[in-house]
């Protein structure tokens, strides 16, 4: 199912649902341009599809925040579709490339050994018609773990790495809970208060709330 447009800035950001697991994966794209990025494309290959069809929008890159499975099974098939580079941190290769890892050998899906054509690093920059994404690397969830930072637009995705009132999982394989909450407290929250949220699963909040709920936990 799709989301709808959420933002009315500049850059504009369309939700594609899938209905297991309730992932959200991003389109955001510059009007004007027409150039965008294609963020986590999970199990709604043709939610995707279809958006990219009806807006005609040149993508530049497919952008991964990590390797589980329900972030990546339409990746190759968007890829080939786009013509656009898959594109990871470089310590994530392990999940992406080991379907035991990154949990499709456990689903009734097919196994997955996924090779991305651009391997990322913290602080790289992408950039789609006028639009800028930074990469930081938040490494906890799993090994290369990002979020996808847009300073202008003040918004960010943060994948599994960060929820509205909740954090990803430390229990999966290669996963670290000491190193999640790091990159949280050190990367996520020192972000200006008012920077909206757009995770892997779930509804957006803000920078703010997620600082105050995580005081509550702590």
């Amino acid at each position: 199912m799709g989301g709808g447009l959420f933002a009315e800035t500049f850059m504009k950001i369309n939700l594609v649902v899938s209905r297991e697991y309730d992932q959200n994966a991003y389109c955001c794209f510059d009007p004007e341009a027409k150039e965008g990025v294609i963020i986590d494309p999970g199990l709604n290959c043709d939610g995707i599809v279809s958006f990219l069809n009806t807006e005609q929008i040149d993508v530049k890159a497919i952008l991964l925040t990590h390797g589980h499975y329900d972030h990546i099974l339409s990746a190759r098939r968007v890829s080939d579709y786009t013509k656009a580079n898959l594109c990871a941190h470089r310590l994530e290769l392990p999940v992406l490339e080991d379907p035991a890892v990154n949990l499709s050998i456990m689903r009734d899906v097919e196994k997955l050994a996924l090779r991305v054509e651009k391997q990322l690093e913290d602080g790289d920059e992408i950039r789609f018609g006028n639009e800028v994404f930074r990469v930081i690397h938040t490494p906890g969830h799993t090994p290369g773990g990002v979020c996808y930072y847009n300073e202008r637009e003040k918004t960010i995705f943060t994948g599994d790495t960060m929820f509205w009132e909740s954090i990803g999982r430390a229990d999966l394989p290669l996963g670290d809970g000491q190193e999640l909450m790091r990159s949280i407290k050190e990367k996520l929250l020192v972000l200006p208060g008012d920077t909206i949220v757009y995770p892997g699963h779930g509804r957006p909040t803000d920078i703010s709330h997620e600082t105050m709920s995580h005081r509550r936990i702590e």
